[in-house]
């Protein structure tokens, strides 16, 4: 290997030759093209790097569009977090690219000094020190063997380089496309793309990683090509399918594309009785397995008993339409999917992931749209139902964790359900997410964010892990990073009202008035629920906005008569107010409340 292959900046080595980032020695899961992207920035370390440039070395030959580089650099800063003085290893220069900003050292020479800006530079360096404060953690440790993407063979006829033997496949299931010609059906067809996510995220999680629901909806209609999804979610294959429901039947089609050059690797049709649909998603993730062939280990507990569970269409109707409303995020879609999970558990009272996903949806409730009193008792009970129906079923230990964390205050049954959890199934979100809150609630904020960070791999146009996500960023202190992911965040969904207001608050903190007033009445408009007022109030009063907080608090005051509203969130608004008593009288509610 000669001088000049590696790269060494801060607590990392790049090595060109063997296209591999590591971070105090241990290899850093990077897909194949933020690495190019990181590749080519480091060499040019000091210097801007125009955006053109950069399209044509990552994309030789190909035409892709701005805002996949934007997505790589994106993922980099996710991924490298920030240098030891605060500032950003990647600085954006407007208009024009990026630059490297850290010192590079090429190993035998010189060190690659970053180019100070030069007088006549009207761009401007963004500074990426910041911290985020958070209600709801769920952070991630950067898991450093998790999601490198290849694996050794393929089969007779498609194989990856040996040296890939030991690294994980990363796979997305696209939404399944219903060709009913009814539109009511689509949930059906949500539900079946739910399941196989499901099915084989619990298949092989130490050598096949899946891309959580969450994301994998974002491309539901989507008239993106499988090689600019592959590109954006950072996997090397992709399940394609459509569904046809009439009457009791069910026909199926699945197909499997490898990203790398868009070939089918195999395609099926199934035909079967509606009451025969677990089977098709057995043989479906048998085929997916045997063409990328992954040695199977000893067969997960959690999915062989749901193999031979028996299937009943009327509860999975059910649990599907719940899946279907829980997904569109808002109170009332939670509320559907509480009484569809309900129905189902009513049908079929011995399938435990029924009574995970009706955890979760109480669970998802809290916060913003129930009082944790009214939601976590029921959360906590459907958690434990389910482990005793499966012991070995990760959702169910990362539910009763959120439970032990978030409302029982009990940090150490929290860590052991969190850490078995992870141990059956190492790229569950939920678990992820929620260890990560426990960490944060330590103050082990570094560690946390490392979590999230892997989070973002396995799920990263999930808006709901990225809220929650925020407030950890905010509460360590790293408020140009709040800033930084509350754009993304609405980048994703310019709709969602809390990452204005926690770009309100971060800007408050960083006391930039005009962009608190801009960010604040963005959530106002798009707020959703009262806590997300009370927030944007307390940004507000932070920036010396104090008529305009006080009326966005009373609105949100006003709001709770008939809809929860967090007590802490209301604290901290009169806390910014100058109003002590209301403030301690706010926070003894949120005590009783079990405000988290």
């Amino acid at each position: 290997m000669t001088e000049k292959h590696l790269h060494r900046f801060g607590r990392y080595q790049l090595d060109a030759r063997e296209r591999v980032l590591r971070r105090d020695g241990v290899p850093v899961s990077l897909p194949p093209k933020d690495l190019e992207t990181l590749l080519v920035l480091v060499e040019r370390a000091g210097s801007i790097v125009e955006k053109d440039e950069l399209l044509a070395k990552v994309w030789p030959g190909i035409f892709v569009e701005e805002g996949n580089l934007s997505r790589r650099v994106f993922n980099l800063r996710q991924v490298l977090g920030d240098t030891e003085d605060g500032r950003s290893y990647i600085e954006t220069i407007p208009t024009r690219g990026y630059r490297f900003v850290a010192v590079v050292d090429v190993e035998g020479g010189a060190p690659a000094q970053p180019t100070p800006p030069s007088p006549n530079d009207s761009s401007q360096i963004e500074i990426r020190s910041a911290q985020q404060p958070k209600r709801t953690l769920w952070f991630w440790p950067l898991l450093a063997t998790a999601v490198l993407a290849a694996v050794a063979i393929l089969g007779s006829r498609y194989f990856w380089p040996k040296t890939a033997a030991s690294q994980k496949v990363m796979l997305a299931v696209l939404p399944f496309e219903n060709l009913s010609g009814d539109s009511h059906q689509d949930y059906f067809a949500d539900g079946l793309t739910e399941e196989m996510i499901s099915r084989l995220g619990q298949l092989q999680p130490a050598r096949l990683g899946v891309i959580a629901r969450t994301s994998a909806m974002h491309y539901k209609h989507s008239q993106a090509s499988a090689a600019q999804i592959s590109r954006e979610l950072g996997v090397n294959y992709l399940l394609e399918g459509s569904v046809r429901q009439s009457g009791d039947r069910v026909r199926i089609s699945a197909q499997l594309v490898q990203a790398a050059d868009q070939t089918h690797l195999w395609a099926e049709n199934y035909e079967r009785p509606l009451s025969d649909i677990l089977n098709i998603q057995r043989e479906i993730a048998e085929r997916i397995t045997g063409s990328l062939s992954i040695q199977l280990l000893p067969a997960d507990k959690s999915a062989a008993a749901a193999a031979n569970r028996k299937f009943n269409l009327e509860s999975f109707n059910s649990y599907v339409l719940g899946i279907h409303s829980l997904g569109t995020g808002t109170r009332e879609g939670g509320e559907k999917a509480i009484r569809y999970f309900q129905e189902a558990i009513a049908k079929d009272a011995n399938d435990p992931r029924l009574y995970v996903a009706l955890g979760e949806a109480y669970v998802s409730a809290r916060t913003y749209y129930s009082s944790p009193n009214d939601t976590m008792p029921q959360a906590r009970d459907a958690a434990l139902r389910a482990i005793q129906l499966d012991p070995n079923l990760a959702n169910a230990h990362a539910l009763l964790a959120d439970v032990k964390l978030f409302f029982d205050w009990d940090w150490p049954a929290a860590e052991k359900e969190y850490l078995r959890a992870l141990e059956l199934n190492p790229n569950l979100p939920a678990a992820q997410l929620g260890y990560a809150d426990y960490l944060s609630t330590l103050g082990r904020s570094d560690e946390a964010i490392s979590r999230v960070q892997q989070a973002y791999l396995l799920d990263p146009l999930a808006v709901e892990t990225r809220n929650e996500a925020l407030w950890g960023y905010y509460f360590s202190g790293r408020m140009q990073e709040t800033i930084e992911q509350a754009k993304k965040i609405n980048e994703i969904e310019p709709s969602a009202g809390l990452p204005y207001a926690l770009l309100a608050l971060a800007n408050a903190r960083l006391k930039n008035r005009a962009q608190v007033v801009q960010s604040a009445e963005l959530a106002v408009k798009y707020a959703g629920s009262p806590t997300v007022l009370t927030t944007t109030a307390s940004a507000l009063a932070e920036a010396g906005e104090t008529a305009r907080a006080t009326q966005v608090l009373n609105q949100a005051l006003e709001e709770a008569k008939t809809h929860y509203v967090c007590q802490f969130t209301v604290a901290t608004a009169y806390t910014d107010l100058g109003d002590n008593e209301k403030a301690l009288r706010a926070l003894e509610q949120a005590f009783l409340q079990r405000s988290t």
